[in-house]
């Protein structure tokens, strides 16, 4: 077993709906909605008041990659691998509850890169990016790594880029962030690693951010990891890219003997709350510019949720207090703040609206904030402490998450948008 360092435990983030009021802020948004309802709210003080919900479609640009749920702009729905280590995906509708494979061959097994919808080694990130499938592979017993694409109409998978070790002792493997105005964004990975006591130890990493230019081929390195843990990519549009980089506070104690001395059950987590330090920037990506969003002076409060950007918006907190940076203007827009009294909080961004959770060990509240207009429409958590829906993914139309049911366990489920921000959740569906 490798040992790889992990700054934090992942956590779900996931929101609400129901309408308790809404609220403005003057600023301009995304584009025009794909829908748009008026509906009535229940403010709790006894008068109604018309609340509109809009949804708004897919980002074109900034398009994130993953294998779990990955928007298919073209069906309206979902591309998935139906397993962990899978070679193939799978295209789910939630809208006729349907999941089939895109093989357009009659009897195909679906078990090479012949089939469509194989591609010929462990997806490890995928993307569907103006009409064609972007995949980021393994293969040769995942120690390397090949960047692919095929249209997503069918057709022979072509190799844009790839990565072999030079030794027996080394593995390539490399990450996929996603597309954005005609470049993919990769991390390009070496590691190196010994035997020690029968155990396969990492004893040395290389890891670097590039751009791949789709046209010409053009593998371009942003950043590296040579003064230390390579920043975090939140998010590209055009030529600006909004990077997080973090560092140990002066004078903290290691991580290992700080948790020795800590309570039961305390996480690397905890420890990050109170010792690292955070840096959130722009940096223009052709002139190498670089424009701080937080410095790290700053409460900048993390999430370990992964929607951090959507379209052209990062969105991240500072105290109590929930932003969007608008990578296109290079603006930052104050959208919510949270109660004094709270001691948690997370927040996400789908659906061009900011997700905000807070509260405290026994509530939770949660808002979805639309970025266009300002407006909040507070989802219902029903009376528990975590949230009824956690929204974790989005297609047009629908967001698929884990739904909490009457026995307190969850559920993975689907929901339309619609039914999500009006808290029916039970209109959700497997």
């Amino acid at each position: 077993m490798k040992k790889r360092f992990f700054a934090f435990t992942v956590c779900m983030a996931a929101l609400l709906a129901s309408f308790t009021g809404c609220y403005s802020a003057q600023k301009d948004g995304p584009s025009a909605p794909a829908s748009s309802q008026t509906v009535q709210s229940d403010s709790g003080s006894g008068a109604e008041e018309p609340v509109e919900i809009k949804t708004y479609p897919l980002p074109e640009e900034n398009v994130q990659a993953n294998i779990i749920y990955v928007p298919s702009p073209s069906t309206g729905g979902f591309w998935t691998c139906a397993v962990f280590n899978a070679k193939t995906i799978q295209a789910y509708d939630p809208a006729t509850k349907t999941a089939y494979f895109p093989c357009y061959q009659a009897g195909c097994k679906h078990n090479d890169a012949s089939c469509t919808a194989n591609f010929g080694g462990v997806i490890s990130g995928l993307a569907e990016y103006r009409g064609n499938f972007y995949a980021m592979i393994y293969y040769n017993d995942d120690t390397a790594s090949a960047f692919v694409t095929r249209p997503v109409s069918g057709g022979p998978l072509q190799i844009l880029a790839s990565w072999e070790p030079e030794n027996e002792n080394e593995e390539c493997r490399c990450g996929f962030y996603g597309l954005s105005f005609g470049k993919a964004y990769l991390t390009v990975s070496k590691e190196t690693y010994a035997t020690e006591d029968g155990q396969a130890v990492s004893v040395k990493e290389e890891n670097s951010k590039c751009s791949l230019d789709l046209k010409t081929g053009e593998l371009v390195e942003i950043v590296n990891d040579a003064d230390g843990i390579l920043p975090a990519l939140y998010g590209v549009w055009e030529d600006i890219a909004v990077y997080q980089t973090l560092k140990t506070a002066e004078g903290a104690p290691e991580l290992e003997d700080w948790l020795a001395q800590q309570p039961e059950g305390t996480t690397s987590y905890q420890y990050g709350l109170q010792y690292y330090e955070y840096r959130l920037y722009a940096k223009n990506l052709k002139t190498g510019e670089e424009r701080t969003i937080v410095d790290e002076s700053e409460n900048f409060v993390w999430t370990a949720d992964p929607h951090k950007s959507w379209g052209q918006y990062v969105v991240y907190q500072i105290d109590r207090s929930v932003y969007v940076y608008d990578m296109e203007t290079q603006t930052s827009e104050k959208l919510f703040t949270h109660d004094p009294g709270w001691n948690f909080y997370n927040y996400m961004i789908q659906d061009g609206h900011v997700m905000v959770i807070g509260g405290t060990e026994d509530t939770c509240r949660a808002w979805a904030v639309d970025i266009a207009d300002g407006s909040v429409i507070e989802l219902d958590t029903r009376g528990g402490n975590v949230v009824a829906f956690g929204a974790n993914y989005e297609c047009n139309g629908y967001f698929a998450g884990l739904k909490r049911n009457s026995s307190g366990d969850f559920e993975q489920c689907y929901i339309s948008k619609e039914d999500y921000y009006r808290s029916n959740y039970d209109a959700a569906f497997r």
